[in-house]
């Protein structure tokens, strides 16, 4: 198969049991998962190989990226995987346009309890019960 990055939104090839990925350290830590999900189905033994530059000249984050899908190979990593990229990039701000964020820099507890009075002050800036 070859393919550009589109097949990673389900495009289905059976037959298809390997997948080569070029500059693997241009993708996220999901869309590696996705890529190499698109191989190997049923019976099929798959093969996945990652081409990148030499480590030393990759960022760093790319190199936590590439160690990361190599250590999450096994069948059902998708969760492990989703949580490492969590905390690798952080959760993000669901009230904003910020794909991304900081919440381990104020804790969970401390950013759920900033979200509900963040809450209730729109619910009485709009009246909303």
């Amino acid at each position: 198969l070859l393919s550009t990055a589109i097949v990673e939104s389900g495009i289905d090839i059976p037959g298809a049991n390997t997948i080569i990925i070029n500059d693997a350290h241009r993708f996220g830590l999901a869309d590696l998962h996705q890529l190499r999900g698109r191989v190997g189905r049923f019976k099929v033994q798959a093969y996945a190989y990652l081409s990148v530059p030499s480590f030393e000249v990759i960022p760093a984050d790319a190199r936590k990226r590439l160690q990361m899908i190599e250590e999450f190979s096994h069948l059902g990593s998708g969760f492990e995987i989703a949580m490492s990229d969590l905390e690798l990039r952080g959760a993000g701000n669901i009230l904003g346009q910020e794909q991304h964020g900081f919440i381990w820099m104020v804790g969970f507890d401390l950013y759920c309890r900033l979200l509900k009075k963040e809450i209730e002050y729109l619910r009485q800036v709009f009246n909303i019960k």
